[in-house]
Formats: structure tokens, C-alpha cells, sequence
């Protein structure tokens, strides 16, 4: 597999205690978003709960006090005697009134883990619609959107939860400090110090994890590919035919095997510094306790006060140990949460879809001297191009694979932003891509099959609007889908799938009818078929180019075709060859200059002269014999 790139492998190890806490502020932001009265129900439990705490340690504190005279030998009653039963009674009574809110808080905090997945995957999503298509050729951007989507997926939720359970840890630590404050004060820092090992170690863990997250980004998302082909139901057909499978999986399998021995060398290298980092705090806590018993037995301090800071210190070990292991998973996801960040968040609403421009916005489009070069190329797809388009034409472009034909197309529909040169529209330079995007309609050759009823497939057209179920009728009767979209088992609300119940499929020439209806609803004044009919049968295709002016009338069309027999009657031909305008004008003209356009007219002319002729061999046989 490629190596990661060099900012992937730079991040996990210049992750600064400021990025950490920026990003765990970031988490906070995300759940106060999501759900913030859940939040704070969810802080207040643990704020009260740690000031319970402190009141138990307090109670015991008196509680041992007044224990001990009777465990001594002295008399059997006496004030601190009679309270003793009353301290015992509302120890019981917080015990109980903690449990019943720490069930209050569970809930709450699952409710809130929830909202705040479904928050972060939906940020990641409207990021990923606003990114430019060009962005989708980049193998850099597919990595950093595969980890912007893990990170999205529990990260979120995982940090916030860690976040609660720290702040828990944290207002534990701060009440049996106060009780240390109260007795033995000096104790505090010390307890503090023997937990120190184990979070530095803990640490050094997070940070290689990280860096290998990001090493395996690639890795992880050719698995996933691999996964699809092997899972997917338009592959199996192809994967059973040529017997793939076997092959896909051993792919798969030493893939994944990288992934398996990296954490494993780095596991291994990291067991022994956590080994070592526990024995030395739980060494330190040792002799906390051996100088504790030392001051009992020399009477420096009383029983009572040393059995309350050992139930303290311990309760620190613990809280701290708990913010170890926090932290431990708290850094990692919060150093994923980078990618969540870096990948671009949205504000909400921002992925709410733009109104089409009305009719008559189309006057007139050119590109001047345009150039575009796709991410990681070596050579231009396309170079100093010049085009026109007027209202109401039909323009064609022609050419042979990989001559730069529809990535023309998608800069001339705003999918793409040129890379040098510009355009110009409606007599305005450089206009705003979405803006071309809202005046265009495109019928890709490789269309989306969207698997949802068959009304959505059409009403998709304008997904700003209502549906319109008429319209939707009238867009498919022009594409000649309404036919067979009445025969289906629920009319135009059957969804078109079979991996769904009572769900239907359609052929491949119905699908793109279906994506033609689609262009029809949506009813935009420039209209781009990049391989209309490839999926056609002849008779289908000759009448769909038959009527092309009488189906398109008063918009402007823009024809990318193989098929040179349907550009005959196009306004103006454009040919393109290795990225260039090599020839430009209408039909009759191209063919009489014997260029590139009539060579290769005349190549697929020559093709259907050559067909065979029902009659024509016996007829050659009879000539011999006579």
C-alpha cells in the first residue's frame, strides 16, 4: 500500500496539549449542540454526586470517631455513641439518593450519545456535499473523509462520555482533597504524584495509536472497497463469472494483516512502559500508607483520621487510575476529532438545496482559453479550450476517449472550477459554480440508480420543491418511462430495488430513461446529455434524437456523444483531441474540410455499410456458380 502522506504522519506527534484541549472543547460544542439539556442534567448529576461523596467521607470520618471509644473498652453510651446510628442511617440515605441519580444520569447520557452521533455524522455529510467534485479525484481527500467519517461515527460520543466520566474523576479528586485539606493536607500531593507514571505512559500510547490511525487511513479504505466488490449485489454477477472471490478475499485478508501486525508491534513495544509505570505508582502508594501506619503507631495522629485518608487515598487511586485510562481513550478520540474539525463543519442549514434558476436565465456561456487539470495528473485533461454557447442551441462535442469531453462538460455545468482561463455568463465573467448549477440539468452517462421509489428517482429533479406527482407523470411520458413505470407492482411509488421488500428492478436502458425524466422535471434552461442513449435500444434512440429539438424546445443543449449519426443536426460541433479544439462547426461544414471529424464520421459510416445483409452472401454464392 502507498505510504501515508507526510501530514498524516505529522499530526499524532505534534499533537500540543492546546490542539487537546481545542478539540475536547470541540466535542463539548458538538453535544451542547446536539442536546444540550441532557448535558447539563447529565453535569449536574456528577457535580452532586461528588459533593455527596465529600459528605461521606466526612460522615465516616465521625462515624470511626465515635465507634472507637466503644471498640476500646469505654463506656457503651455517649453522645458520640447516640449519633452514631444516625450517621450510619444517612450514610445509607446518600448511598441511595447517588444511585437513583447516577440511573437518572445513565439515561440521560445514552439519550445524549445518540443525538450527538447522529449531530457529527450529519456535519460530516453536509461537509462532503459542499465539497467541489474536482476534490473526489484527490486519493488526500478520500483519506481525509474516511476519517472524518470514523471520527464522526462514536468518536464524538466517546469523548463527550470520557469527558463526563474525567470531570466525575476530577470532582471526586477535588472533594477527598478537601477532605485531606481538613486533616491531613500534605498527604494530598503525594497521593496526586504516585498516579503521575501511569498517565505519562498512558500518553506516550495515545499518541502512536494515532499515528498509526492515520498510517492505515488508506489501507483501511482499499479494505472497504474490497468489501463492497465482495458484498455488493451489482458485483456478484461479475465477481461469480470470472470466480473473484477467493482472489478479493486473500487480498483482503493480507491487507488487514498489515493493519494486525502494526498493532501488535505497537502494543508490544507500549505493555512494558504500563507495566513499569503501575508497579512504580503502586509503589509510591505503598510507602504512603506504610508512613501512614508509622504516624498512627508514634500517635502523630489519630486512628479516626488515618482510616479516613487511606479511604481517601484510596478513593483517589482509583478516581485517578479512572482518569488514566479517560484519558487514555479521551486523547485518542480527541486527537480523531482533528479530522472531524480539519474536514470542515457547517453551520446548520447549510446543506438545504438551492432553487434551480428560473426559465429564460440562460443567455449565453463561453469559456475562454480553459484548462483543467485533475489532482495528482501529470498531463491537462483539457488546454486553453474555447467554447460558446448560445440559447436555444444544440452544441455537440465529439471525440475519442480521454479527449476531454465531459470534463468540459462538467467546468461548462459548474462541477468543476477551471484550472486556468475563465468563464463567462450571461456576459459575466467568473461566474459562481452554483449558480451554473442551479440553471443546469445533467444526464450523466454513468447516472446514479438511486434505490427509493421510483417517484423520488424523478422528483430528485428539484428536490427544493414539493413533489409533483403530475409533473413527475409528464417528465417520464417525455422520457418514455411511463409505460413501464405504471406496470410496476405500486406504480411509480415501487422502490426500485430488490434488496428491498416487494422492491422492483429495472433494465439498464428503463434506468436511463428514468434519468432522463429526471433532466425533464427538473426543467433547467441548459441541459447536458453526456451519452443519452448508450443504454438504449436503436429504435428508443433514434427517437429520442428524432424529437431532441421538439423535447428540448427554447433550451440550450449540450450533446456528448460517440454516435456521430446524432449530431447531424446539431447547431455547431465542437471536436476535441488530447484536451484541445482541434475542429469546430456544424455538420456539413466538418465533412467537407476532411478532417478528424469526417475521418472518423466516415470510420462508423463504413462500419454499418459493411453490415451484414440478409441475402446478400447467398446472392455472391449463386454469382460464382453462374
Amino acid at each position: 500500500m502507498p505510504a501515508a502522506s507526510p501530514d498524516s504522519r505529522r499530526r499524532g506527534t505534534t499533537a500540543s496539549l492546546r490542539s487537546l484541549t481545542e478539540n475536547a472543547r470541540f466535542a463539548a460544542q458538538l453535544a451542547w449542540r446536539a442536546d444540550r439539556r441532557s448535558l447539563l442534567q447529565v453535569l449536574m448529576a456528577q457535580l452532586v454526586s461528588a459533593l455527596g461523596l465529600l459528605v461521606v467521607l466526612l460522615l465516616v470520618r465521625h462515624a470511626i470517631g465515635g465507634a472507637l471509644p466503644a471498640v476500646g473498652g469505654g463506656p457503651a453510651s455517649g453522645p458520640q455513641q447516640r449519633w452514631l446510628i444516625p450517621l450510619l442511617a444517612g450514610m445509607v440515605a446518600l448511598g441511595t439518593g447517588a444511585g437513583v441519580l447516577r440511573v437518572i444520569a445513565a439515561a440521560r447520557q445514552r439519550i445524549l450519545a445518540v443525538k450527538v452521533d447522529q449531530y457529527a455524522v450529519a456535519q460530516v455529510l453536509r461537509a462532503a456535499n459542499r465539497a467541489e467534485l474536482a476534490e473526489f479525484e484527490d486519493p488526500v481527500f478520500h483519506d481525509r473523509l474516511q476519517r472524518a467519517v470514523f471520527a464522526s461515527r462514536s468518536q464524538p460520543t466517546m469523548v463527550v462520555t470520557a469527558l463526563i466520566g474525567a470531570l466525575q474523576a476530577v470532582l471526586t479528586v477535588g472533594a477527598v482533597g478537601a477532605v485531606f485539606a481538613l486533616t491531613v493536607w500534605w498527604l494530598f500531593p503525594l497521593a496526586l504524584l504516585s498516579t503521575l507514571p501511569t498517565l505519562q505512559a498512558s500518553r506516550k500510547e495515545r499518541s502512536a495509536g494515532y499515528d498509526l490511525h492515520h498510517s492505515l487511513s488508506e489501507n483501511r479504505r482499499a479494505r472497504q472497497y474490497l468489501e463492497r466488490l465482495l458484498t455488493g449485489r451489482d458485483e456478484a454477477k461479475e465477481i461469480r463469472s470470472l470466480g473473484l472471490g477467493s482472489t478479493l478475499r486473500n487480498r483482503w485478508s493480507q491487507q488487514f494483516r498489515q493493519e494486525i501486525e502494526q498493532v501488535e508491534d505497537m502494543h508490544r513495544a507500549h505493555v512494558r512502559r504500563k507495566i513499569t509505570a503501575r508497579l512504580s505508582g503502586d509503589l509510591m502508594t505503598a510507602s504512603v500508607i506504610a508512613a501512614m501506619w508509622w504516624l498512627v503507631s508514634v500517635e502523630a495522629i489519630g486512628l479516626p483520621t488515618a482510616i479516613t485518608a487511606l479511604v481517601g487515598l484510596w478513593q483517589i487511586s482509583l478516581r485517578m487510575q479512572m482518569i488514566g485510562a479517560l484519558l487514555n481513550g479521551l486523547g485518542e478520540s480527541v486527537l480523531y476529532l482533528q479530522d472531524l474539525r480539519s474536514f470542515g463543519m457547517a453551520p446548520d442549514g447549510a446543506d438545504a438545496p438551492q432553487r434551480p434558476a428560473e426559465q429564460g436565465a440562460f443567455v449565453a456561456l463561453q469559456a475562454d482559453s480553459v484548462g483543467f487539470s485533475y489532482p495528482g495528473s501529470a498531463a491537462p485533461a483539457l488546454k486553453g479550450v474555447d467554447v460558446t454557447l448560445r440559447a436555444g442551441e444544440i452544441v455537440a462535442l465529439v471525440g475519442v476517449n480521454g479527449s476531454g469531453k465531459t470534463t468540459l462538460a462538467k467546468i461548462l455545468a459548474g462541477l468543476y472550477r477551471p484550472s486556468h482561463g475563465r468563464l463567462e455568463f450571461n456576459g459575466q465573467p467568473d461566474p459562481d459554480p452554483e449558480q451554473l448549477r442551479r440553471t443546469s440539468a445533467v444526464v450523466f452517462q454513468d447516472f446514479v440508480r438511486y434505490k427509493l421509489p421510483a417517484v423520488d428517482n424523478i422528483t430528485y429533479g428539484r428536490p427544493e420543491a414539493q413533489p409533483d406527482r403530475e409533473r413527475a407523470a409528464l417528465a417520464a411520458e417525455h422520457a418514455g418511462a411511463h409505460a413501464f413505470l405504471t406496470r410496476l407492482p405500486d406504480g411509480y411509488d415501487t422502490v426500485l430495488s430488490k434488496e428491498f421488500s416487494e422492491g422492483s428492478d429495472l433494465s439498464l436502458g428503463q434506468w436511463q430513461r428514468l434519468a432522463l425524466a429526471r433532466a425533464f422535471y427538473r426543467d433547467s434552461d441548459f441541459v447536458v446529455l453526456d451519452e443519452p442513449t448508450a443504454s438504449l435500444d436503436p429504435q428508443a434512440e433514434a427517437d429520442l434524437f428524432g424529437h431532441i429539438r421538439e423535447l428540448f424546445a427554447g433550451r440550450t443543449v449540450l450533446l456528448i456523444t460517440h454516435r456521430f449519426a446524432n449530431v447531424r443536426e446539431a447547431d455547431r460541433i465542437y471536436v476535441l483531441d488530447a484536451g484541445r479544439i482541434v475542429e469546430q462547426g456544424d455538420h456539413d461544414c466538418l465533412l467537407a474540410a476532411d478532417g478528424m471529424y469526417a475521418r472518423l464520421y466516415r470510420l462508423q459510416a463504413e462500419a454499418y455499410q459493411d453490415a451484414y445483409v440478409p441475402g446478400q452472401a447467398a446472392g455472391a454464392a449463386v454469382a460464382q456458380k453462374l
